[in-house]
């Protein structure tokens, strides 16, 4: 049956608008009543000034802030007022929390938050904001203690959680979320991640990208493209999905007749030439990097060492963030089904709420391949 939910497009500086005024609201700049400088917002949400000035201009006509010319954003006297009132939102059918990575990070996250909070709306639900971490945060664990003792003081009827990566920490944050809300018999739907690596499996329903397609889909679109000499790219502490992308990059590989080697799978950080030199040191002609921040990092660092994509080896991430074709080499990349993943994990957070006892369920949901100039291997007229 053909699904009746309407799909809004949302602009970027809307969602830092939200979250934004999300966090006020939560108070979370209680201390200074001021709001961090603009370079530091901009660094935080991954955006352009321009964008970042949108939210701030639509806050300032909110009300909820103040901007003085050479000072900064001040917390208005409504802002300071309305605060705790917005940020417990009515519960009318259901009241529910959400657990996400920085947006400054994951973008994909940004919009699934913002979605989700559109689609809870078609049940006549609610969304607690305040619900974004950074890991690298030096009071991760603390951040993470106050989200998960005011989700259980509110009583939430469930709690949409992303699992933590990028930091030492992450399976001791990962974890007392889960013990937190289990123990409080609150039902969580986890999205894009596992708790556990493959093939393990935790108790919660899980929705995502099908990572194992993803990683089939961009493997298979290099050896198109004449390379034959792919390698893979992560960060050190990725999640667990990178698991998955890497065996639809092995198959790919497999089923195309190319040996599939441990050493062309690399773990290390994009942004150092030595480690990069080590890549290099294989002659890849294609590198797959396990998400676009990574690719793109990869992209800045191979340039500034002389080395162009996609003449001289092409790059490749997943997610398809919103500015991939306005870089100087355009990223191919798979793109992650947002609408459907949040509609899907609402869906199932109704369900879960209403039959408990029911067994856990996993949803994976088909990304689409998007591709650009940073893919087409030897082109040397970029």
């Amino acid at each position: 049956m053909k699904s009746e939910v309407l799909f809004v497009k949302v602009q970027k500086s809307d969602m830092v608008y939200e979250n934004l005024k999300g966090r006020i609201y939560a108070g979370e700049f209680n201390i200074a009543n001021r709001l961090p400088s603009e370079v530091e917002l901009a660094r935080y949400y991954g955006c352009s000034r321009p964008t970042l000035r949108k939210a701030l201009d639509a806050l300032e006509s909110a009300h909820i802030i103040v901007r003085k010319q050479g000072s900064g954003s001040f917390l208005s006297s409504k802002g300071l007022d309305e605060r705790d009132s917005h940020g417990i939102p009515e519960r009318n059918k259901g009241l529910f929390g959400i657990i996400f990575p920085s947006l400054g990070r994951n973008y994909v996250f940004d919009i699934i938050c913002s979605e989700v909070t559109r689609v809870l709306a078609t049940y006549d639900c609610s969304l607690v904001w305040g619900g974004v971490v950074v890991p690298s945060s030096v009071n991760l664990m603390e951040d993470i203690k106050q989200i998960c003792n005011k989700y259980v003081q509110l009583g939430v009827d469930g709690v949409f959680f992303a699992p933590i990566e990028y930091t030492p920490l992450r399976e001791r944050a990962n974890n007392y979320i889960e013990e937190t809300f289990r123990n409080a018999g609150i039902p969580l739907v986890l999205i894009d991640s596992d708790l556990y690596e493959f093939p393990q499996r935790s108790r919660y329903d899980l929705v995502s990208l099908d990572h194992i397609e993803a990683g089939y889909l961009l493997t298979r679109h290099m050896v198109e493209s004449h390379a034959r000499n792919i390698h893979f790219l992560s960060p050190p502490m990725s999640a667990y999905t990178i698991k998955l992308r890497q065996i639809g990059y092995r198959e790919a590989l497999y089923d195309a007749g190319i040996p599939v080697r441990e050493e062309k799978v690399h773990v290390g950080n994009p942004k150092d030439k030595r480690f990069v030199s080590t890549v290099l040191a294989f002659e890849p002609q294609a590198i797959l990097c396990s998400n676009d921040g990574t690719a793109i990092v990869l992209q800045e660092t191979l340039e500034a060492m002389g080395i162009s994509v996609p003449k001289d080896v092409a790059v490749a991430g997943f997610d398809n963030l919103s500015y991939l074709a306005q870089i100087r080499v355009p990223l191919t990349s798979v793109s992650q089904p947002t609408e459907r993943i949040s509609r899907e994990a609402v869906k199932m957070m109704m369900e879960r709420r209403d039959h408990p006892e029911q067994p856990c369920r996993t949803i994976r949901l088909s990304g689409h391949l998007v591709m650009r100039k940073s893919t087409r291997f030897g082109d040397t007229t970029i």
